[in-house]
């Protein structure tokens, strides 16, 4: 019986005990990926040695493998419900990071995390806009600072108005029940993209179309645009003055590496958009992005200092050269090309 055949016998029936101990002792040769969803399926076996073997082996699992799984597209939703009990941050922030948690973990997470992962779940404005109820676990979290709360009310006023909304998650209390307006209108019925019918061939006047139909949109209504609307809209909207608007566009799940390229060389993009792209460990792997956040006056200091170590050294010193960037930058960007300059010599 081949590995991928032994495994399958778990999930189309029910193997003899030895067997189950067996793997339950994680002596099976299966891959990670395939072992931990096994694992935390033998935690449901009726037998008790089998329950109690399987946990231990999940205690003493290499917490890297751990976290390599969670982090995976198609991680099954059993080991992510099973890890998210776990204390340890850099496995709960796998499970928060990976677009495919369910609601129900995040909630669960929402509630006793740390303050920078309250940031990471906050960050995810597309999961927030689907389930709100996460808003309210954070609120209880006593992790959440002064700053995170007042994240919370400005996403709970731009996203869904000033009504306060039945917030539930499983079998939880509702909380902070108020009564809908009978007119008010739901997101999901808005129109999703822009009705590109009857807009101007000519760039330019379609381009003053397009402003202008986004220009007379609420708040409310950018904000879905931004999350689910077309790449046209995304490249007005990243400008937009109000910063959640400006913020969901780049937690749209339709979102392209060139749009992130394109946004960090914009010189009127907003200065939070910047720094939101300058600590997205995933977006910086491309080094264009990094030399546009760096070559970009209107990125902040600091996160333009940070990283000036990963440019080449024909563009560091082209930087260096540079009276378009902060002075302070530049002059890093002095200093760290004559040391490197120093060091090859």
């Amino acid at each position: 019986m081949s590995d991928r055949d032994f495994l399958q016998s778990f999930f189309d029936g029910k193997p003899p005990k030895g067997t189950r101990l067996m793997a339950a002792r994680g002596l099976i040769p299966i891959p990670t990926n395939e072992m931990l969803p096994l694992l935390t399926r033998l935690l449901k076996d009726d037998e008790e040695e089998i329950v109690n073997t399987a946990r231990t082996t999940l205690t003493g699992w290499n917490e890297e493998e751990i976290v390599a799984h969670l982090q995976t597209r198609g991680c099954d939703t059993i080991v992510m419900e099973y890890f998210s009990g776990s204390p340890a941050p850099a496995v709960q922030e796998a499970i928060i990071l990976n677009p495919e948690a369910t609601v129900a973990i995040i909630a669960s997470l929402a509630a006793h995390v740390s303050a920078p992962l309250l940031e990471s779940i906050l960050y995810n404005r597309t999961r927030l806009l689907e389930s709100p109820e996460i808003l309210q676990r954070v609120k209880l979290n006593p992790a959440a600072t002064t700053q995170i709360l007042r994240l919370v009310q400005e996403i709970e006023t731009e996203f869904f108005g000033s009504k306060k909304r039945n917030y539930t998650v499983g079998k939880s209390e509702p909380v902070d029940i108020v009564e809908e307006e009978p007119d008010a209108v739901e997101m999901e019925a808005l129109p999703i993209d822009l009705d590109l019918e009857g807009l101007p061939l000519d760039p330019q006047e379609r381009d003053a179309a397009i402003l202008s139909r986004i220009g007379a949109m609420t708040v409310r209504r950018k904000i879905q645009l931004a999350l689910l609307g077309t790449r046209e809209a995304r490249s007005v909207l990243i400008r937009d003055s109000n910063k959640e608007v400006a913020r969901s566009v780049l937690q749209s799940p339709k979102l392209t590496p060139n749009e992130v390229e394109s946004f960090a060389a914009m010189r009127n993009a907003p200065e939070e958009v910047l720094r939101l792209i300058g600590v997205n460990r995933a977006w910086l792997r491309t080094y264009a992005v990094v030399q546009n956040l760096v070559k970009n006056p209107k990125t902040p200091p600091m996160i333009s200092q940070r990283l000036l170590s990963r440019l080449h050294a024909r563009d560091l010193a082209l930087l260096a050269h540079d009276r378009g960037i902060p002075e302070a930058v530049r002059q890093n960007a002095e200093r760290l090309s004559k040391h490197r300059d120093a060091s090859k010599s």
